[in-house]
């Protein structure tokens, strides 16, 4: 590292751990108040401090801020989802208090978490993992004038799941190249963490495999030793891929508030997000019989991606 890149490493350092130094004040004082005061405070609360951090270039737990403020208005269980997210900042706050004596790559779950990237270059000059990458599902979000494109690949005899991030501005296109049932034999490289997800695509070709090789959860109580799990490595993952077999979707009634569910044979239940838009098209889909959907689980809420009909998998 040059003089001057270890000098601006430095200050960012210096920079961010005195913005954290002042969420944690901040974090102390709202859990001291209690939740309810929380759940009273203007929009403008959380931006300020998200936008303080972004001055001290911590953007990325500055995003976790910042989505703090609909949290409260959020409906039935909003302490718990509130609580939830305060944990894990404060959980980022006390890694990063001891960064130096943590794994390495659990040191680089922190630093991303708190908004420092990886070299895409000099991951693409290391050895990558070879397989055939089945497409499993993708979806794309949108804030401002950005377009994330999320896609999940499944690895074929690695069994390893892949997410690849693409970023799009303004007017710009996507990536169509990656078409939900395809596969792709590709080399992956996946990002530095202690629980490896995100990763960049090397090199590819465009094959074609059947459905019937993926893994699926026999239930949802099977996947969720599997979720914990990955959370005991990575506190702060986020959305954990799943595909579960034999699920029913239903509409749910509970104090007159009406949401999409999924059910499996063991009557086991789980929320759809409550912005999925798609639950009487899955409905209507399933037949009212049990199907094999892939989607995304962050916790709280199940985000159906695709689900497999036969030998083809239809992206939802």
């Amino acid at each position: 590292m040059t003089t001057d890149k270890a000098k601006r490493a430095e200050q960012r350092f210096a920079k961010v751990q005195a913005g954290m130094q002042d969420l944690e004040l901040w974090l102390r004082d709202l859990v001291r108040q209690g939740l309810v005061i929380a759940q009273g405070q203007p929009y403008s609360f959380w931006d300020d401090t998200a936008a303080r951090l972004v001055d001290a270039q911590a953007p990325g737990i500055a995003g976790m801020i910042r989505e703090m403020g609909s949290v409260s208005f959020s409906g039935v269980g909003w302490e718990d989802r509130l609580l939830g997210r305060l944990g894990r900042v404060y959980l980022l706050i006390e890694g990063f208090k001891r960064l130096d004596t943590l794994p390495s790559d659990v040191q680089t779950d922190i630093r991303t978490q708190i908004g420092w990237t990886q070299s895409q270059e000099e991951l693409l000059a290391k050895e990558g993992i070879k397989d055939n990458w089945l497409i499993l599902g993708q979806r794309v979000e949108e804030s401002d004038n950005l377009k994330t494109q999320r896609i999940w690949l499944w690895g074929e005899r690695t069994k390893k799941s892949a997410l690849i991030l693409n970023f799009v501005y303004g007017s710009q296109s996507l990536d169509n190249s990656f078409v939900t049932g395809n596969s792709i034999d590709a080399e992956l490289v996946f990002f530095e963490s202690a629980y490896p997800l995100r990763a960049l695509v090397k090199s590819r070709n465009d094959i074609k495999v059947q459905v019937s090789t993926i893994y699926s959860y026999g239930n949802i109580r099977e996947m969720m030793p599997n979720y914990a799990e990955a959370l005991s490595i990575n506190p702060w993952l986020g959305e954990f891929p799943a595909v579960i077999d034999s699920l029913i979707p239903f509409i749910n009634n509970y104090q007159n508030n009406a949401y999409w569910c999924v059910s499996d044979s063991k009557e086991h239940q789980l929320s759809l997000k409550p912005n999925f838009q798609k639950g009487w098209q899955l409905l209507a889909f399933s037949g009212g019989y049990p199907l094999k959907i892939f989607g995304e689980w962050d916790g709280e809420y199940f985000l159906p991606l695709s689900a497999v009909d036969g030998d083809n998998l239809v992206s939802l």
